[in-house]
């Protein structure tokens, strides 16, 4: 991560003391490391390029820190409106910040020409998108959607299917079992069970039987499966209440913290914004300054950013 020489020193130096003054409460360090955690997001979002910045974008914005995204995303949008995959981050981040309803629309409206369009490269990447701003694009092509959903682009066609469950109620249960079914499904490749679990985390509303299904199959993935880290967290955050088996999921999630893939770093720092607490903190306080495994400093700068929106997240509950 770039960060500002003497931005990195103040924040460095401020977690180090904040760790080791033993003198100080609980809540004072908390609102210190909250502090490091916004000056870090701000930073990476002023510093960082691309999916890097759009990620900082929208952690400051789910934080409730906005101000300035919004003039900084409308540079963006200016400069960049035509790049492909990257104009679908841009306006992900303005349909977040919109100032009202029809402006809102603007930049949905937009993503939605993308995914409408079969010939657009990135229809992949505004297909998610759509899924993550639950926006269904079935009552805007009926046909392209079905047609999309059988697409031989794995990732196209699962993120269609998520992006479906905004139809209806029974749309959401639908998609819900289907990606459920696939994530404990034994037989299913791990690759293809990545982005079920991924939707899984963010669909929510599955049962406690289901949970505890999850959990089950979470648990049993082998270690080295790619998918495994993704049926953890999404087992993890959707388990009701602290049980022996949410602590088992927790356990082995923060396993990840020093693992080698900005991924699965990411993703445990989004298990615990969701739903971890304040001794999370101490695992999550390092990955501002220093996450020396990664060797892209892009990656690790995407890192930090997960990592301070995860430690504002659990702020806000304590």
């Amino acid at each position: 991560m770039k960060l500002n020489p003497i931005v990195f020193t103040l924040i460095f130096f401020s977690v180090m003391s904040s760790a080791c003054n033993s003198k100080k409460s609980d809540s004072e360090i908390s609102s210190e490391v909250g502090q490091q955690s916004i000056a870090v997001l701000r930073q990476v979002l002023a510093t960082q390029k691309e999916w890097v910045k759009v990620h900082a974008a929208e952690y400051l914005i789910w934080a409730g820190h906005p101000e300035g995204v919004r003039e900084a995303y409308l540079e963006e949008e200016k400069l960049w409106s035509t790049k492909p995959q990257y104009r679908i981050g841009i306006w992900r981040v303005l349909a977040q910040v919109a100032e009202n309803p029809a402006d809102k629309k603007i930049w949905t409206n937009k993503i939605l020409d993308v995914f409408l369009d079969s010939s657009a490269t990135d229809r992949t990447h505004a297909a998610e998108t759509l899924a993550k701003l639950k926006i269904s694009p079935y009552e805007n092509n009926i046909l392209l959607t079905e047609a999309t959903l059988k697409s031989p682009v794995k990732p196209l066609a699962l993120y269609t299917l998520w992006s479906t469950a905004f139809t209806s109620a029974d749309s959401m249960k639908s998609v819900s079992e289907h990606f459920l079914k696939t994530v404990t499904d034994v037989n299913a490749e791990s690759a293809d069970r990545l982005i079920p679990a991924y939707a899984l985390r963010q669909l929510k509303g599955i049962s406690e039987e289901e949970s505890a299904q999850l959990a089950e199959a979470a648990l049993a993935e082998p270690a080295d499966s790619p998918a495994r880290i993704y049926l953890l967290s999404a087992a993890f955050t959707n388990m009701k209440g602290n049980s022996a088996q949410s602590e088992k999921l927790h356990a082995e999630i923060v396993k990840y913290a020093n693992s080698p893939s900005k991924g699965n770093i990411s993703e445990i720092a989004a298990a615990l914004a969701e739903k971890g607490n304040v001794e999370d903190i101490s695992i999550l306080t390092p990955l501002l300054t220093h996450a020396s495994q990664l060797e892209s400093e892009a990656d690790r700068a995407d890192v930090a950013a997960a990592a301070a929106h995860a430690i504002l997240k659990i702020n806000q509950r304590e």
